[in-house]
């Protein structure tokens, strides 16, 4: 109904009705008419800034070829014919932000597609080079497949407008399909739509859920961006596929989710063979590896969960012939081995796993902060501890070729939050690590930290100032 004729409407009833009445009938039109108004106006808002984003070049690049798939050759990522070493971030609720997604997703400041390419920029100029997205929202009730046999229209836009987006900056995207955590567009999604999963740890044997998630894969590589009108499995924007965030399947054997990983890995790469695959998981080894002398999994006090999850770095990952590179995971408070000495062996012991045999990342690193001022000041001296040694690590390795990224959890723009885990440029001493880590990782590459986009000819063969 149109507020004009609400009016019309309210004004009959007032009329005829005793004076509270009235009263309470005019104060709750007004209410409603502002609503009314308040949501045509946002729509409006978001229609007319998001044409002028699209519109709009970008200050900086990544220096990076616009038009190279990233490769691999040993142990090392291949752009333009020379190896690639990055220092890039993870982006949380990248989808929702950029389709304007409705409540229950987070209140922010300005409008979602504008707080994206202010993150974009300051990321680009920093000299972060790769991005970690979900190509799915985490909101419960705005899925990017609302049942199995309908599709989000609106947050696939929202996708296509983030890879536009980074396409203009020339930065390289990996896309995680599915998530072990959140049930929307998770793992637990896509057992509860099968009639034969009884449990998540399920999901990787079971017919009915494969099914489903593979067919979200042929979705999105044969999906032709709204906006770049190109299909996203020929779109060099796309560097990699994460199979799953976190993958674990408790009580299960590591054999079911290699031939998971092979399984899906092998679909994929029909789907999108121009693109790079990994799993996504934290890289933990088989319990029944306990007795090698490389050994190595979170446990306080000798506890063996870790080793139960269904996971086997070695097997699954690093002698895979399908899966084009070992990322791992580091979470030292959320494992409870609450030291940075814990985080420095791991990272060494996983690179000394890989030896070589592939490219080595660290995909996602971070340490929990307190949500209060107070709180969050005490403990951004303990993130700096962690996060310094998790990039003096990563920088050794880099020099001795043994490590090729480094990707940090997560980037969260100015007002938004409440986060424990986002990283903002206020942040001021941690983002000083990241922009000299950025800096760092891109001198091995041979790369400046950013170019601008006007002088994007002049690109990668320069050194870093």
């Amino acid at each position: 109904m149109r507020p004009r004729t609400l009016e019309n409407t309210f004004a009959k009833m007032i009329r005829s009705s005793s004076s509270s009445l009235a009263s309470f009938l005019f104060f709750f039109f007004l209410i409603l008419k502002v609503v009314v108004n308040v949501s045509a106006q946002k729509k409006n808002d978001f229609s007319e800034t998001l044409r002028l984003l699209i519109d709009k070049t970008p200050p900086r690049s990544t220096c990076l070829p616009t038009d190279e798939f990233v490769r691999v050759s040993g142990d090392s990522f291949i752009l333009n014919n020379k190896p690639f070493t990055f220092a890039g971030w993870n982006q949380w609720e990248v989808v929702e932000a950029a389709s304007n997604a409705p409540p229950p997703y987070r209140w922010t400041p300005k409008l979602g597609i504008e707080h994206i390419t202010n993150q974009l920029d300051v990321a680009v100029r920093t000299g972060l080079k790769v991005v970690r997205i979900w190509v799915h929202p985490i909101t419960e009730g705005y899925a990017l497949r609302p049942t199995k046999t309908t599709w989000n229209e609106r947050a696939l836009k929202g996708l296509d407008f983030f890879l536009s987006e980074c396409e203009k900056r020339e930065v390289k995207v990996v896309l995680v399909l599915a998530d072990n955590w959140y049930a929307t567009g998770g793992i637990k999604e896509y057992c509860e739509w099968s009639r034969t999963c009884r449990d998540q740890s399920e999901f990787f044997t079971d017919e009915e859920a494969q099914k489903y998630y593979k067919e979200t894969i042929n979705y999105l590589a044969y999906r032709t961006n709204s906006i770049t009108k190109r299909q996203y499995r020929d779109d060099p924007t796309i560097m990699a596929w994460n199979l799953a965030n976190e993958a674990r399947a408790k009580g299960k054997s590591r054999e079911d989710m290699r031939r998971w990983i092979e399984a899906s890995c092998e679909y994929l790469k029909k789907k999108a063979p121009n693109h790079l695959v990994a799993v996504g998981y934290e890289g933990f080894s088989d319990d029944s590896r306990r007795r090698d002398a490389d050994f190595m999994n979170p446990g306080k006090g000798g506890g063996r969960w870790a080793g139960r999850e269904g996971q086997d770095f070695l097997s699954q990952v690093v002698e895979s012939s399908c899966v084009d590179y070992a990322g791992i995971h580091v979470w030292p408070d959320a494992w409870d081995v609450e030291t940075p000495e814990f985080q420095k062996q791991f990272i060494l012991n996983r690179a000394k796993l890989v030896n070589g045999k592939k490219p080595f990342v660290l995909e996602e690193f971070g340490i929990i902060v307190g949500k209060s001022p107070e709180e969050r000041k005490e403990d951004m001296k303990k993130r700096d501890m962690y996060f310094k040694n998790a990039f003096e690590t990563t920088e050794k390795l880099a020099k001795e070729n043994k490590i090729s990224g480094s990707m940090f959890w997560h980037f969260y723009d100015e007002n938004v939050g409440p986060g424990r885990f986002g990283v903002r440029t206020s942040d001021a001493s941690t983002w000083k690590m990241i922009e000299n880590h950025a800096k760092f990782m891109a001198r091995l590459s041979g790369l400046q930290t950013s170019c601008p986009v006007a002088a994007e000819n002049d690109v990668s063969t320069q050194s870093s100032s």
